[in-house]
């Protein structure tokens, strides 16, 4: 079993625990989001709150800038909100992004707060240092680029109530090679939101960091809206007549959304690339609604370079299973809505990035949508042909509760409040505010009507007796479940203990909480750095030169016309073709070196007699360009050593020795020079670091640099993520 984690808190809400493909672990706990990350195991272990593998950052996540959010003014009888205006701002909600979205690829962490601003939160680069990046509020301002203070229906519309994060929309691959599109391989990133007005929102989210003349690194564009609000019966448990009701309708606030797996539609267009769609379900009051959204891909820039500016288009609107969905569930619903399709097919046109993502286009039959109510688990299954609202016949739902009641342990005690799913590709994990625990085995289409007690249920239970028996407390405790969570077939589940029939009292170091590992499968590792691992990488199992040609052969096919008078791209080019003399055997990538140094020569001008006849025998090493051939035709091709300045022989691809003995370092195809490195966060590999050449070039990159580091976005040799520093 994985090592367990006690933590100085207590989280403030009953979905506080998220866990990111990139194995980062996110708790929300009062006004502080506390982030695990996992020590390299050569990493120094010691430290108050590092004792076991994790390194721990703790951040304050509720204090804005006057520029972040300016002071709101207290509002009127029908806009008031206490949540805004008097809370004291603690997390509310807390999910990571699909990968592929922040810096160096990994995950953004949105993080919600009770006066209802939606921040993200991005890795800086260096280990403990988060930044907050963006506030999506800021997406629904009437000017989003000098937001001012606003008021009255303007305010409510951008006070958010709940997110989610949608399945990432992958692009159809253009090249089948080793470097295909980011968008390919991380997908596009979509939001989606519900406000105090009673509107379900779709936002695109992008890293703009790198496009010239913006200052905010990430956009957020509006992409459709859809009206939840209607005259039916939204609380169907209070006297239709009274004045509460009445009261309650007008006040009934969208709390929880979850969007569904994307499945592939018709295209409408012949400029449309592909079009897909998904089914939102969403609770409103106490019921459950559901409608649909139709997102496409359209074919303008495409083959450019340019994805992230590619055209998407997005329409919600109501679904037909609307008001069976909404009639049917007769008890409240007032838990987390989560989706499971069980997957037997992918299309070739939805790649996956990384393992245990279950976002891709399915032919599986039926998808089920599942909800916690505070007396059951409502289980729905619908067919596919219902999923995408067009079935050929009518269609009855049929709608499966689960009541919490037959969840009975060996003790007999009963669960207390609601529970909260979080679905898995084989089993269901359902966990209470009373520490009560059940899984459902999920065969097919079909879910388990009898649940099984899952293994994290044990440890908290044992847990919990040891805590007893420590404060004497003669079985009078209770522990509660605070979040769970899985990553690949590890279940995370986050839980407190608390004394019960007496009055609680504690201080802040008093304050504890624990998260736990558990499995379900007999064959899953004890060792968390095994099961964090990366997925292997297509190059993992390569040779160092072997991967340093599929780098070297990327860069030299990319002299085309475009780049003939770029000198950045005709100056990688060349060192990428002294690193082919240098280090590669291949009679391919030789002659292909030697036609781009031949239509260099032919450019620029410049002397690369040496260089073409190198190309036809075996790896040698590059002399060093005289005085006279650094000040004549193509001096922007050649490096000099910045130390002597003197010229730079190309002795192997690993280092560079200038004519006094100065060594440099080489990444495939480009010089390592002090403050321009990045380094992969698990094996220590350097590479250059594009952002902050994209700084030197006042905010931009030239094509074939921004092309070759979007292909070869993670580590070369492990698949880790990068990160600015060590």
């Amino acid at each position: 079993m994985l090592n367990s984690i006690h933590l100085p808190c207590v989280p403030s809400g009953f979905e506080s625990l998220a866990w990111s493909t990139d194995g980062d672990l996110a708790v929300a706990a009062g006004e502080y989001v506390q982030i695990l990350t996992l020590k390299r195991p050569d990493e120094d272990s010691s430290g108050p709150l590092n004792k076991d593998e994790w390194n721990i950052t703790r951040l304050r996540v509720n204090l804005f800038t006057q520029a972040e959010w300016q002071n709101i003014q207290p509002q009127n009888r029908d806009d008031f909100s206490v949540g805004v205006e008097q809370s004291t701002s603690n997390v509310v909600g807390i999910a990571w992004s699909p990968p592929g979205l922040a810096r160096f690829r990994r995950s953004v962490l949105a993080v919600l707060t009770s006066n209802l601003l939606l921040s993200l939160w991005e890795f800086a680069g260096m280990p403990g240092q988060w930044n907050r990046v963006a506030v999506i509020n800021h997406a629904f301002h009437l000017d989003p680029k000098a937001p001012e203070p606003l008021s009255g229906l303007e305010l409510r519309r951008s006070n958010i109530r709940s997110f989610h994060w949608c399945p990432p929309l992958h692009i159809p691959p253009q090249n089948q090679g080793l470097a295909r599109e980011a968008e390919s391989r991380w997908g596009i990133h979509l939001l989606m939101v519900t406000n105090d007005a009673n509107e379900a929102i779709l936002l695109r989210v992008r890293r703009t960091a790198h496009e010239k003349g913006l200052s905010m690194p990430y956009s957020v564009e509006k992409l459709a809206l859809h009206s939840l609000q209607d005259e039916k019966q939204l609380y169907p448990q209070v006297c239709s007549s009274s004045l509460l009701r009445r009261a309650m309708q007008i006040k009934a606030r969208a709390l929880s959304a979850s969007c569904g797996p994307w499945l592939e539609t018709a295209r409408t267009s012949d400029e449309d690339i592909f079009s897909v769609t998904a089914m939102i379900a969403v609770t409103l009051g106490s019921k459950l609604r559901t409608f649909k959204a139709v997102v496409t891909l359209q074919e303008s820039d495409l083959g450019r370079g340019e994805f992230t500016s590619m055209p998407v288009r997005a329409r919600l609107s109501g679904h037909s299973t609307s008001p069976m969905v909404s009639d049917s569930t007769t008890r409240p619903v007032n838990g987390p809505i989560r989706w499971i399709s069980t997957v037997s097919q992918r299309s070739t046109h939805f790649k996956k990035a990384v393992p245990d993502l279950v976002y891709l286009q399915t032919s599986s039959t039926t998808i089920i949508l599942t909800a916690a109510t505070n007396a059951s688990l409502l289980t729905i299954p619908l067919p596919r042909d219902l999923y995408l609202d067009n079935p050929a016949n009518e269609v009855k739902l049929n709608i499966e509760e689960r009541l919490f009641s037959s969840f009975v342990e060996e003790d007999g005690e009963r669960p207390h409040r609601y529970m909260m799913p979080t679905g898995e590709t084989a089993n269901i994990h359902v966990g209470n505010a009373g520490g009560l625990g059940a899984t459902f085995q999920v065969n097919g289409e079909e879910i388990s009507r009898t649940p099984q007690t899952p293994s994290w249920n044990h440890f908290m239970r044992d847990s919990l007796e040891q805590f007893d028996l420590d404060r004497d407390l003669g079985g009078q405790s209770i522990a509660r479940v605070w979040g769970l969570a899985s990553f690949r077939d590890v279940v995370a589940v986050l839980f407190s203990r608390h004394p019960t029939d007496m009055i609680e009292y504690r201080v802040a170091s008093d304050e504890r909480s624990t998260i736990a590992f558990t499995s379900e499968t007999s064959n899953h590792s004890d060792d968390i750095h095994a099961l964090l691992a990366p997925s292997a990488s297509a190059t993992q199992s390569w040779s160092p030169k072997d991967q340093r040609e599929a780098v070297i052969s990327y860069v030299l096919s990319s002299l085309d016309s475009e780049a003939e008078n770029d000198l950045e791209t005709q100056r990688l080019v060349y060192a990428s073709a002294c690193c082919a003399i240098v280090d590669q055997e291949g009679k391919a990538i030789r002659e292909h070196a030697r036609l781009s140094l031949e239509k260099l020569a032919a450019l620029t001008g410049a002397d690369l007699s040496e260089e073409i006849a190198k190309c036809n025998a075996e790896p040698a090493a590059v002399s060093a360009k005289t005085t006279a051939q650094l000040n004549g035709p193509g001096i922007h091709l050649f490096e000099r050593c910045e130390i002597c300045d003197a010229g730079i022989s190309w002795t192997s691809a690993d280092e560079a020795q200038c004519d006094d003995g100065h060594l440099l370092g080489l990444f495939p195809g480009l010089f390592r020079e002090p403050g321009l490195s990045k380094y992969c966060s698990l094996c220590q590999a350097e590479y250059i670091n594009e952002e902050t050449i994209a700084h030197i070039h006042e905010g931009s990159l030239s094509p074939l640099f921004r092309s070759i580091f979007g292909a070869f976005d993670t580590c070369l040799y492990c698949g880790g993520k990068f990160q600015a520093g060590l």
